[in-house]
């Protein structure tokens, strides 16, 4: 009985110092995690902080642009009258048209316009005249296969329908009247010869844009002589599309 009483104790003993030991442990705060050192960032150089560039505008330079604008006004002021107004002389129109087009280059070039003009590049291949005039001939609708003709013959024709359309309904209004009589009045250095437009007595039919006349038929007498063939063309540019279409190429001069 003595030694159970002994063992017992012993027990009860050693559990009661094992739950000391246990509220010892659990009684102790956590450590805490050390902490960790980040860098600061290098400062931005000042060069390349994302800062604003004001732009001003230079002086002298808004000066040209303004001289050469009212310059340009005057020069585009002489053109080719209304009929019942005074004829100011075919080479007076021309000498203006040619300084308007020097005006309209040294523009470009003051405020860094680097896109060309139809004439300023070379006369595209047959391959590429359907792109190209896409490009540079924006009044021009061009409705046929220019294969059967010479492009280099071709693209000039077109580039003068073009300046056609810009003086008869551009961002300034020019002319007011036909295509072959512009060529033979306006005395711009890219008019075709007064003999290339003509009227051919035929009146052949062609098929045309929709906008241009409601059944996409029409009767289309003018035309223009590219080499030995007649391209037909409608003037549109007082028209829904405002521009000039070529709708046809026919035979020879000839026929």
């Amino acid at each position: 009985m003595r030694l159970f009483q002994t063992l017992l104790a012993l027990v009860t003993g050693a559990i009661a110092a094992l739950l000391w030991v246990e509220r010892q442990t659990s009684s102790r705060p956590a450590p805490r995690p050390e902490p960790v050192h980040t860098p600061s960032p290098e400062p931005t150089p000042e060069s390349e902080r994302n800062v604003e560039q004001v732009v001003v505008p230079d002086p002298e330079q808004t000066a040209r642009i303004e001289a050469l604008e009212a310059e340009l006004a005057e020069q585009r002021a002489i053109r080719a009258p209304e009929p019942s107004e005074a004829h100011p002389g075919v080479d007076a129109i021309r000498a203006a048209r040619l300084r308007a087009l020097e005006l309209e280059r040294e523009l470009a070039r003051e405020r860094d316009d680097s896109s060309l003009r139809w004439f300023q590049i070379d006369p595209p291949s047959e391959e590429d005249l359907v792109n190209a005039a896409a490009e540079h001939l924006a009044d021009v609708a061009l409705w046929i296969s220019p294969d059967s003709l010479d492009a280099s013959e071709l693209w000039p024709v077109l580039g003068a329908m073009q300046e056609f359309a810009e003086a008869s309904g551009g961002a300034w209004f020019e002319f007011d009247g036909e295509f072959a009589r512009w060529c033979a009045e306006s005395g711009h250095p890219h008019a075709l010869d007064p003999d290339q437009p003509g009227i051919d007595e035929q009146r052949p039919t062609f098929k045309v844009a929709p906008k241009v006349n409601r059944s996409g038929q029409q009767v289309v007498p003018t035309y223009v002589n590219v080499g030995e063939k007649k391209l037909y063309w409608v003037d549109d540019v007082a028209g829904e599309t405002g521009r000039m279409h070529v709708v046809g190429v026919l035979g020879g001069m000839d026929e």
